[in-house]
C-alpha cells in the first residue's frame, strides 16, 4: 500500500521535517522577539519625542503668554493716552466758541458735555467686553 509505514520509529525525513520546522519556529520566534523588541524602540523613542516636544510647546507657549500680556499691556497704555489725548484736544476746541462766537455754543455745549462724561477705565472695558478679548488662553499641553 502506498503511504503506509510500520510504527515505531520515524523515518529520516519524518525526522528532517520536524527539525526543519522546529527550526523554523525558532528562527520565526527570535524574528518575532527582534520585531518586539525594535518597535518597543521605536514605541520609546517616539514617546521621549512627544515628551520633548511637549516641553517645548509649553516653554513656547509660556513665552508667548507673558509676550502677550506685556504686549497687551502696552496697546492697553497706548490706547489710553489715545483716547485721553484726542478728549483734551476736543475739550479745548469746545471751550474756544464761547470766547469768540455765542452763537456755536448752543451746537457745542453738548459735545463738550459728552466729553467730560469720558471714562477711560470704562471705555476699555467696554471694548474688551465688545471684542471678547482676553476669554481663550492658551494651555499647558499635559502629556
Amino acid at each position: 500500500m502506498h503511504g503506509w509505514r510500520r510504527p515505531g520509529k520515524p523515518s529520516q525525513s519524518r525526522r528532517d521535517l520536524e527539525m526543519k520546522t522546529q527550526q523554523l519556529q525558532i528562527k520565526l520566534s527570535n524574528k518575532t522577539e527582534e520585531d518586539i523588541k525594535k518597535a518597543r524602540r521605536k514605541s520609546t523613542q517616539a514617546g521621549d519625542d512627544l515628551m520633548h516636544c511637549g516641553d517645548l510647546y509649553n516653554q513656547a507657549q509660556s513665552k508667548w503668554f507673558e509676550e502677550m500680556v506685556t504686549t497687551t499691556l502696552e496697546l492697553e497704555r497706548l490706547e489710553v493716552e489715545r483716547v485721553d489725548m484726542i478728549r483734551q484736544h476736543l475739550c479745548q476746541y469746545t471751550e474756544l466758541p464761547p470766547k469768540t462766537d455765542m452763537f456755536n455754543q448752543s451746537t457745542v455745549e453738548p459735545v463738550d458735555q459728552l466729553l467730560r462724561k469720558v471714562d477711560l477705565a470704562r471705555d476699555r472695558e467696554l471694548w474688551v467686553r465688545e471684542h471678547k478679548t482676553g476669554n481663550i488662553h492658551p494651555v499647558d499641553m499635559e502629556i
